[in-house]
């Protein structure tokens, strides 16, 4: 009892002393926003369930830029890609840096290259990671692209199980990387590595909604015991932690293992740490190159295996809701591909639709839709107004996705709007210059991931014919009723059946290999 007393108290005077000193330190005008309360601000305002929608509606009410007082934590949301491309990427010199967050290191998330503060740490790991994922390297991936997403197609082909379809498109995306990384061969849906990234980045996900836990603006409540009523996040915490733990160190340390023993196959992994063996000229990494290569390779592993799954799964939903989009992406692949055999990346430039339809399938269901938040280095001023050191800066994608000046009707999917005369249209924004984030901190795995989901869509629509599952009234399942709520955003079931399009289909299928 001493104790709760103790916390109480010790929480009340830091939320005073929080409150005043940002009460006397303001002299510009911030952003407008909602009323807050005394000392603890706009916490009570925080939505729970799909936040991004709340601030695009404040964005009615107040402007593109919203200013929230979160416990004396200044936080910026940016509703619109104009405020976004002109802070995060034209002044990424303040904007590149990311809050520190006291529930991503309580789940071990804290080693994420994409949530690292700037720093010459995080520029050393990105360095790395940018060696083997950029756009020249990115194409020596093809092989085990085209494998992979042939692979879920001959899957797809003897699974009766409809409930498996969300868990088949993980494993297409968990096996590209696993085998990239680690030279790993994933062949069943349940596989420990494909549940391993799954769960780790759903943990991820739910604990970094903004708001949502008061131990992110009040750190020293990390230190309350498990069991202190309404303190959900440290069994939260305390269940993914272990699983994060085993998704970087597993696979990791099976490959210096298998170094150690001779009988390494190349991966990215087995590269990183016999590069940096060469340049020490010791078979021991150090402490320092040892978690910079963990680091990279569990990242890679991590990210990849849920992002491009979650563009995947709204593809597989949006064709069995637009039959006729389905149907022209067909013909399409018909007159470019033909009958006798599936589609490959020498097709990508002549599969315009299919193109669309991928770059559609990265906006109607925004799989980051607030993106990864960024922290102001210094004091800044947009448009009169003062957006101060240390604020948390929050992209809102899902507002810039649907914005209705870039796309009209953006509750549709509709890939005819990238689309002019028989090309892409350069005129209309494309989607994946505010999905992958901004300025340095965009997304280095970008174009493997754009690869892969294209490969995909290609694939599949060459080959299936989707249609949607039925509740018990006999109405077609609502996508966005199951969307889970978190950082990143997918669908928690995907309502679809795949039959093959013929006996030719089927035959392609059954002799696909690479």
């Amino acid at each position: 009892m001493q104790f709760v007393i103790l916390s109480i108290i010790l929480l009340i005077t830091f939320l005073f002393l929080r409150w005043l000193k940002r009460l006397t330190a303001t002299s510009t005008a911030l952003p407008p926003g909602p009323n807050g309360y005394p000392i603890i601000g706009n916490l009570l305002d925080m939505p729970s369930v799909t936040p991004w929608k709340t601030f695009t509606d404040w964005s009615k009410v107040y402007g593109d830029v919203v200013y929230l007082n979160l416990a004396s934590q200044p936080t910026v949301i940016l509703n619109s890609a104009k405020s976004a491309f002109d802070l995060l990427e034209k002044r990424s010199d303040i904007y590149s840096d990311r809050p520190t967050s006291t529930v991503v290191e309580m789940i071990f998330w804290d080693w994420n290259i994409g949530l690292m503060p700037y720093s010459p740490k995080w520029r050393n790991h990105r360095r790395e990671f940018h060696q083997y994922f950029n756009q020249r390297e990115v194409p020596k991936f093809q092989p085990i692209q085209l494998r992979e997403s042939r692979a879920f197609l001959r899957r797809a082909l003897n699974s009766n199980n409809d409930n498996d379809l969300g868990q088949h498109v993980r494993h297409i995306f968990t096996a590209i990387i696993l085998k990239i990384a680690y030279d790993m061969d994933i062949t069943d849906i349940h596989d420990e590595y494909v549940r391993l990234a799954e769960e780790a980045v759903l943990g991820l996900s739910v604990v970094m909604l903004p708001g949502a836990h008061w131990v992110e603006y009040f750190p020293f409540l990390k230190h309350l015991p498990e069991w202190f009523p309404g303190f959900l996040v440290k069994r939260t915490t305390n269940y993914y932690r272990p699983i994060v733990e085993t998704m970087r160190n597993k696979p990791f340390d099976k490959i210096q293992q298998d170094i150690h023993d001779g009988k390494a196959t190349p991966s990215l992994t087995t590269s990183l740490i016999e590069r940096m063996q060469r340049r020490s000229g010791s078979s021991v990494l150090s402490p320092t190159d040892e978690e910079l290569a963990r680091n990279v390779s569990g990242i890679s592993y991590a990210a990849a295996a849920d992002t491009t799954t979650s563009a995947a799964q709204s593809f597989m939903i949006a064709m069995s809701l637009y039959p006729d989009i389905q149907r022209k992406a067909q013909e399409e692949l018909h007159r470019v591909v033909g009958p006798d055999r599936l589609p490959d990346f020498d097709d990508h430039d002549d599969l315009v639709y299919i193109q669309a339809i991928a770059l559609e399938a990265m906006r109607w269901m925004v799989v980051l839709p607030l993106g990864v938040y960024h922290r102001v280095m210094s004091d800044d001023i947009y448009n009169g107004f003062l957006i101060p050191k240390g604020s948390t800066v929050i992209a809102n994608a899902w507002a810039m996705l649907h914005d209705p000046v870039d796309y009209p009707e953006p509750t549709v999917f509709k890939p005819e709007r990238y689309i002019k005369d028989g090309k892409l249209d350069p005129s209309v924004r494309n989607p994946l210059t505010l999905a992958f984030g901004f300025g340095r901190r965009i997304c280095p795995g970008r174009y493997l991931a754009t690869g892969s989901l294209f490969m995909t869509i290609a694939s599949v629509l060459h080959t299936f014919t989707i249609q949607p599952t039925v509740n018990e009234d006999g109405k077609v399942f609502d996508p966005f009723s199951s969307v889970v709520s978190g950082i990143v955003s997918s669908p928690d079931y995907v309502p679809c059946i795949m039959t093959p399009r013929s006996d030719k289909a089927r035959q392609l299928i059954q002799e696909s290999s690479i």
